[in-house]
């Protein structure tokens, strides 16, 4: 029992983060909901307001049980003749449906030998013509019944209404509508998260691939225009950590397509980051070295793509087949998506290098723009040297993060 509810509530929270991570990317849409349902009031107008007339018709000379003349009522009301006299007025316009009880309506009450017809219209002087109407083809119907029952007559006319009906105000409608877009945002954000099954943490990435999350990279906004360093990333020391226990030979970094420019600024900040823990060799275009050269200060620095003993070729990109052959040893994997990713997209990337030397994930957390509160800086020259006494040693390896 203990172990169904924990299984209940790890599957809560990971429910919980899913709407989380929607709402955090898709927050156009509740807005859009919400923008939309709150003007909607403002877009079909106001409606006019109504206006309710009520005749009285008394019974006299009651013969039956009082309890009994509400049920009486409002089957001799229900049974077409009133509606059939009412749709004769002008302003009913002929058709009866909807007329009772929406256009004109009966109210009685227990032991009571009063009965109110109620009628209702934009038009005042209408809504008093038709309580009247209705009242008269009303009371006929119920004289039909004899004597036995009772003698019902009308004591007065309706009188004119001169205040409508209470109306719900515009700014009470539009903040009803901005409330159902809320929830209706709510839930387009919430089906778009289940459809998706993004990946978000350890469990799903080792669900999805097989291996384990080597760290999620945290990159702000900022860093879209340029590749910055390491330092201050959060997320890179983890990831570096992991890197640089790897064998001598070489590294891809794999991406889906529409990943590549998230990708070659974890290239950047990795190479920079190796450079000072092991020799470190690249192979990516020249803009990408020249970054590197920019941040990396350390023991063993980084050049093109040579071979050197206990060195790391760190590649940019690849392909299935740098892993079959023949000619090439030591080839290790590393897939970069962004936090987020749909779990079928994740699972395309990394088919093709399972047993092919795919050893984890990187996940990339990119702070949508409407959250950044600042910039990060991406250009300039290199870090000062206490990066490198940041991450001189790598000290002892962490367990990747499980599930």
């Amino acid at each position: 029992m203990e172990s169904e509810d924990v299984a209940l509530s790890t599957g809560a929270a990971r429910q919980g983060s899913r709407l989380a991570w929607g709402l955090r990317h898709y927050a156009w849409v509740v807005v859009g909901c919400v923008l939309a349902m709150a003007a909607a009031p403002l877009v079909l107008g106001e409606t006019p307001p109504v206006y309710q007339a009520q005749t009285l018709v008394v019974a006299r000379q009651l013969t039956v049980n009082p309890e009994v003349l509400p049920s009486l009522a409002e089957a001799v009301f229900s049974d077409g003749s009133v509606a059939a006299a009412v749709a004769e007025d002008p302003s009913v316009a002929g058709g009866t449906g909807a007329l009772i009880p929406d256009k004109v309506s009966v109210v009685t009450g227990p032991n009571s030998i009063a009965i109110a017809v109620q009628a209702r219209d934009t038009d005042p002087a209408a809504a008093a013509r038709l309580a009247d109407l209705a009242a008269a083809a009303y009371v006929d119907e119920l004289n039909r019944t004899g004597p036995g029952v009772a003698e019902f007559t009308i004591p007065s006319p309706a009188v004119v209404p001169t205040e409508p009906l209470s109306t719900v105000s515009a700014m009470t409608l539009t903040a009803g509508g901005a409330g159902a877009g809320l929830l209706l945002g709510t839930g387009l954000v919430a089906l778009i998260a289940a459809v998706r099954r993004p990946i978000l943490d350890a469990k799903d990435v080792e669900e999805t691939a097989g291996v384990p999350l080597l760290g999620t990279v945290h990159l702000p906004s900022g860093a879209r225009n340029g590749f910055p360093g390491p330092l201050g990333v959060r997320g890179m020391p983890a990831v570096t950590r992991w890197l640089a226990t790897l064998p001598s030979g070489r590294l891809l970094l794999v991406s889906p397509t529409s990943g590549a420019e998230v990708r070659r600024r974890i290239y950047v900040m990795a190479a920079a980051a190796l450079a000072s823990l092991r020799p470190v060799r690249l192979e990516a275009h020249g803009h990408l070295i020249d970054a590197v050269h920019r941040h990396a200060v350390g023991r063993h620095g980084a050049g093109p793509a040579t071979a050197e003993p206990g060195g790391l070729v760190l590649v940019d990109g690849g392909s299935p087949f740098d892993t079959v052959d023949p000619t090439t040893t030591g080839v290790s994997v590393v897939a970069v998506a962004r936090r987020g990713i749909s779990r079928g997209r994740l699972g395309r990337l990394t088919s093709d290098y399972v047993d092919g030397g795919l050893v984890g994930v990187v996940l990339v957390d990119v702070r949508p723009r409407y959250l950044q509160g600042g910039t990060h800086r991406v250009h300039g020259t290199a870090p000062p040297s206490r990066e490198v006494d940041d991450v001189r040693s790598v000290g002892n390896v962490p367990e990747p993060e499980r599930a």
